[in-house]
């Protein structure tokens, strides 16, 4: 059975088959996951437990023990802790100008002010939104507990790729229904057909 090894400079388990050694003249022998994390460390020079993506960082800050606890305990803490965490979203006019100009592409054209604001409430009343921000907010902030997320936090979230993910997602979900509505009126609305005048030779 092949051995596992750890990064010298970052501290994840390297994959057998993967990785690189590099060994200085002195004989001794690093290990490395990946080009970052060798250049981070011969070439850039820097000290791994300063570096924040790093398990010596971690460690040094005590966030080891907790993000294990963390992650096993995540999915029944959304389910059980999903009611108590207050979301801040905007509303009215603060609605964000990129998020109100793709409804209006995708789901309009030229929505009423109304209709993209119920739009923006239906997106951010569902399940999907919920969960998404949730776990984002949850890996932001570490082993904190999460009771609020900010209006500025739900900004950072929809430039994120994971925001513009399930904003997507869910554009394409609502525009199947609309343009469903859309056809049963048009073939409802459809004049029936009118045989044409033939005319006659003279």
């Amino acid at each position: 059975m092949p051995t596992r090894r750890s990064c010298s400079f970052c501290g994840n388990e390297i994959e057998p088959g993967t990785g690189k050694m590099f060994i200085r003249k002195d004989g001794t022998v690093f290990l490395f996951c990946s080009h970052k994390c060798q250049s981070n460390m011969l070439k850039l020079g820097r000290v791994p437990r300063w570096t924040p993506w790093t398990q010596a960082f971690r460690r040094a800050a005590g966030r080891v023990v907790t993000e294990e606890a963390v992650v096993t305990e995540e999915a029944p803490v959304l389910a059980e802790g999903a009611a108590e965490v207050t979301i801040e979203t905007p509303r009215g006019k603060d609605i964000p100008a990129d998020l109100s100009d793709l409804i209006d592409k995708r789901l309009g054209p030229d929505l009423s002010r109304g209709n993209l604001e119920q739009y923006f409430s239906d997106f951010v009343s569902g399940d999907a939104f919920r969960t998404s921000i949730l776990g984002w907010t949850k890996k932001k902030h570490g082993a904190k507990p999460v009771t609020r997320v900010e209006k500025a936090e739900f900004l950072a979230w929809k430039d994120s790729p994971e925001g513009r993910r399930v904003f997507k997602s869910w554009l394409d979900g609502r525009w199947q229904q609309v343009k469903g509505r859309k056809r049963e009126t048009e073939e409802e609305e459809a004049p029936a057909p009118t045989a044409k005048k033939v005319k006659k030779g003279s």
